[in-house]
């Protein structure tokens, strides 16, 4: 009799150790997917620090994704998301479009750059490939999600405005952000490509923290009218959000900009707008 129990002891530890394996094999296939797809997408090194599936089902766990900026930027990378949950079914994984009940980003950072009157998400934007390529310079079918719901937490945003006679670094905390129905304008339920999930986070954050901060106006006039073309860029669902979170961004600036540049002459502003003065009759 003994020896039937300690061969069942060894088939259960075989069974553990195989769904063991198993389970770290996907959570690492899932991880270079997620690489692979953000990097082809975006057109930027992105990685991702680790996935997770839950073996309940239904919740998957990923960690430190990090977006690098585009060409000519400084900051080495412009979004990192720090820990992101997933809600979905499994079974929708393999479906087109996949369709998320809820996905929770906690602790993003994200850096808004200017250089040369061009913020670095209109640079990402610009230069993103239209159809996703891998490594290899082989087209791939882009991934389209289907977002219930999308909530960030604890999220800080670092502008930097790269005009002379400002500060460097302005950094602004942003507590928390929601945006529904990504991926399914009019209930269409076409998808949103990760490149648009990506863009639509970041505009919508970069407005929520420099409608809440005291930022120069100088700053919010020329995050006012890039941020605006952007949302516009990303669809009309998405922008009647982003009016909503962006606030008074807008209104704020258009009455004191004027004031900014008469009191300082050929302001570092107008001179991004490759505006002055003279040229203007004045």
């Amino acid at each position: 009799m003994k020896w039937i129990k300690r061969i069942v002891l060894v088939c259960v530890l075989l069974i553990v150790v195989a769904i063991v394996a198993i389970y770290l094999s996907l959570n690492a296939i899932v991880r270079s997917a997620v690489e692979r797809q953000a990097t082809a997408s975006l057109g930027v090194p992105t990685s991702l620090g680790s996935a997770r599936l839950s073996l309940a089902g239904g919740n998957v766990q990923l960690n430190d994704l990090l977006v690098s900026s585009p060409p000519k930027f400084s900051a080495p990378d412009a979004f990192t998301l720090g820990g992101i949950a997933v809600t979905v079914h499994y079974g929708q994984l393999t479906e087109t479009p996949i369709h998320i009940q809820q996905i929770t980003i906690d602790r993003p950072l994200l850096v808004i750059e200017q250089v040369g009157g061009a913020l670095n998400l209109k640079s990402l934007m610009d230069q993103m490939p239209k159809t996703p390529q891998t490594s290899g310079g082989q087209a791939t079918q882009p991934i389209k999600l289907v977002i219930d719901e999308l909530d960030l937490s604890s999220a800080q945003v670092t502008f930097m405005p790269g005009i002379p006679g400002l500060a460097d670094t302005i950094q602004v905390s942003v507590p928390s952000l929601t945006l529904k129905n990504i991926g399914n304008s009019d209930g269409s339920q076409n998808g949103a490509a990760i490149k648009d999930v990506v863009l639509q986070i970041a505009t919508a954050l970069a407005a929520k923290g420099a409608d809440g901060a005291k930022l120069p106006p100088e700053v919010k006039m020329l995050l006012s009218g890039q941020l605006n073309g952007l949302s516009q860029q990303l669809g009309a669902e998405f922008n009647k959000q982003f009016q909503g979170v962006a606030g008074s961004l807008g209104k704020q600036v258009q009455g004191k900009v004027g004031n900014v540049i008469k009191a300082n002459g050929q302001s570092a502003l107008q001179q991004l707008l490759g505006g002055s003065d003279k040229n203007n009759g004045k």
